[in-house]
This record gives C-alpha cells, structure tokens and sequence, in this order.
C-alpha cells in the first residue's frame, strides 16, 4: 500500500512520535501508530462465490488530485471467498477480482476513513454432469483438477468453457461444452480408444508397452489409445521380438507373433563359407585339438571344416530355417529337409521335434503334380556332419526344435 499518497496519515503519525518522544515504550509507540492508522485509513471487505478469488484494489485520483502510478493492494495470494483489505486512503477504488477459468470481474468501491466498505462480485455459473467413454478420466480446467469421472461440476463459468480430458498415459483431450447461468448441462464424451488383443506362439510371454511390463499371453488391451504402437514380447529361451502395431478407433486389432521368428536364420551356405578348408592333408584339422574332445564329430570325419571354429561360433545356439521338406514322421518327429547345394558343397538339414507333434502343413496327395512343400523350423544347432563315403552331404542337425506356424522367406 502506498501511504504517502496520504498526506493527512502522515502529519498524524509525525504529530503521535513527536508528543510521544524517548519517553514511550516500543509498544506503547506502535500502539499509537495503529490507532493513527486506523482513524486515517479505511478497509475493504470484498466477498465472492468462488473459494479461489484473488482480490486487489487501485486507488483513483480524485477530482482535482494529479494522476500518479498507483500500486493495487492485494489480498489473500491463496485466494478466498472473503477477504479484507486494509490501510487504504480514503477514496475511491476499482476493484478486481480473479479467480482461475473464469473472465475477471470489476467494480469500483469508495473507502472512507475509519470505516469498513464492503463489495461483492458474483461469478456467473452453472453446473456440469459429466461422464466418459473410458470412465475414469481426470478432468481439468486450466491448472486445476476437477475430479474423475463420472462426476458432477457444481460451478463452471457461463459461456463456452473449455475442458482437458486427461486418461491414464494418452493424450489429452479438449472438450468445449456451452454453460448457462444457474442450470445443470450433462454431457458424455467418447474418448478414442480401440481394442488390442495379443496372443502369442508359444503363449505365455511377457507384453511390455510404454514400459510396463504385462503378464501374460494371451493379453486383451481394452481401452487403448489409438495409433502406433511398439511391443516387446519376453519369453524364457526366446529372444525378445519387437512387435508394431496399429491400433485404430473403434476397431479391434489381433496379432499373434510367433516368438520363434525372433532367432536368426541359418544360412548354411554362409557356415560353410566361414569353416571350410580346402582339401590339404596339412591343414584339414585346423589345430591340433580340433578333432578331440568337444570339437570331435559324431561320425569323427574330418575332411573340410574347421572343427573348432565350427564349435566357437556356430554350434549350441537357436537359429530357424525354412526349406522345402522331405519327409516328417510324426510318430518319432524327426523333419527331414531336402538336399539343396551351395558353391562348396551338397547339404541337408534334419530336425528332431517332440514326437507326436503335428505338421503344420496338410498332407498332399498327387505330390507329382504339386509343388514342394516348404516348412520352417527353429531349434539348437548341436551337430555338422561331413559325409563318409560314398556320400557327398553335409548333413546339419536341430535338436529340441519346433515348428514354426508359416514358411518364413
């Protein structure tokens, strides 16, 4: 509050210190100060219908009286539905009062010395009955929460009021809704959201999205924001697979990954190209342990691989394969793939699956006129066999494989 635009305040409080001297007390002095203030000063008592309203007060010049830079005097920073402001001058004032969402109010009060004036400014509002589609979204107006939904609005400014739609981690939303004074609007606002189911084979994987981690598949996402979305799939003894997917509004979405497809393909013309040693009596054994302990071959021939480099890098891991098929036998689930040639050598590859397993492609009849029919594997690299003679294939195991449900490229 700017006091020395009171010329009046200041002779008086001048007049109480000089009678009053050395020979008063500090409390004794304020005491006298008070009493000056209050029979030269006024109050303001401003009252609202809104908790939150921030008040202030700016003096104007009176007839007359040179216009100066008034600072406004504040009230409760907090915000009240009362609240008093006091030491202002005589005069008269425009009064502002604000509260959050709302348009600011104004009106002018005069403040006489001593005395109390009082002004009261009434935010004009109605109510709102308002629901979502999810329920459960948090409502805001401004800076200010409202509640969830479904919830009821007592006052919102009159006019068009606009409102944030906030659910879980998606995107917020703005509702505009028209209010009228003293009446009850009731609105239910559809949030866009779709459904996201995720199976998986095999099931039972962890589902991790905006990550969080979801036990486990099959899985159902029901709401879910709509848009792209990416997906880690977690199972023991798979490598996690990376999923995109779309979701779109109002739709239902289904995926259904194979978490097999996530181990790298075998090549097996590039293995041979990384172990083959050409016919040379002095190298064909690469190093001297090369054909001993764990590098030793099931049929112990050794002609052009490189035993140990075979081991260290290519054995015991999980790779899948796709080629055209042989033969299965269901009862003892040993898969039998075709012999196919690269620029090194003939080869084939059998697999062991649990016995019993079913093939996923049907059985054809009239093979003659059909063409081949292709499979995919995944399972543990365990064994590479060169051929004893008088065959020529390179023969390359699977064990503890599976199938996978389509032929990959």
């Amino acid at each position: 509050m700017d006091t020395l635009n009171c010329p009046r305040f200041l002779l008086a409080v001048v007049l109480v210190l000089g009678v009053a001297g050395c020979s008063k007390s500090p409390e004794e002095i304020k005491a006298a100060q008070a009493k000056v203030e209050a029979e030269t000063t006024g109050r303001l008592l401003v009252k609202s219908n809104r908790a939150n309203t921030t008040a202030e007060a700016t003096r104007l010049p009176a007839a007359g009286e040179a216009a100066a830079d008034s600072a406004a005097v504040k009230g409760n920073e907090e915000g009240a539905a009362e609240q008093t402001l006091t030491r202002l001058p005589p005069g008269k004032y425009t009064v502002t009062a604000h509260s959050d969402g709302w348009p600011d109010l104004r009106t002018e009060a005069t403040v006489t010395a001593g005395q109390a004036a009082e002004v009261t400014l009434h935010f004009k509002s109605g109510s709102l009955k308002l629901d979502t589609v999810p329920t459960g979204a948090t409502v805001k107006q401004g800076k200010s929460v409202l509640g969830k939904t479904p919830l009821v609005i007592p006052q919102l400014p009159v006019g068009d009021c606009s409102l944030s739609l906030e659910y879980q981690s998606w995107p917020p939303l703005t509702h505009t809704v028209s209010i009228a004074e003293n009446t009850e609007a009731a609105a239910t606002v559809r949030l866009p959201h779709g459904r996201l189911t995720v199976a998986s084979v095999p099931a039972g994987a962890t589902v991790v999205l905006d990550r969080k981690a979801y036990n486990k598949t099959p899985l159902f996402f029901d709401p879910i924001s709509p848009g792209p979305k990416q997906l880690t799939l977690q199972l023991k003894d798979f490598p996690p697979l990376e999923v995109s997917v779309t979701v779109v509004d109002g739709e239902e979405v289904k995926i259904n990954p194979v978490l097999g497809t996530a181990f790298p393909v075998l090549d097996p013309a590039e293995l041979l190209r990384a172990v083959w040693i050409a016919d040379d009596s002095t190298r064909a054994a690469g190093t001297p342990n090369a054909t001993t302990g764990i590098y030793r071959p099931k049929n112990d021939v050794v002609k052009n691989l490189h035993r140990e480099r075979l081991y260290n890098r290519w054995q015991r891991k999980i790779y899948r394969f796709a080629g055209p098929l042989k033969s299965y036998d269901a009862a003892t689930g040993r898969v039998e793939f075709a012999e196919q040639k690269s620029e090194l050598a003939r080869y084939r590859l059998v697999a062991q699956v649990e016995p019993g397993t079913p093939s996923p492609q049907p059985d054809q009849k009239d093979a003659k006129d059909k063409a081949p029919v292709v499979l995919a594997v995944y399972g543990r690299l365990t064994a590479v066999e060169e051929p004893t003679w008088p065959g020529r294939v390179i023969t390359l195991e699977f064990s503890d494989a599976d199938f996978l449900p389509e032929a990959m490229p």
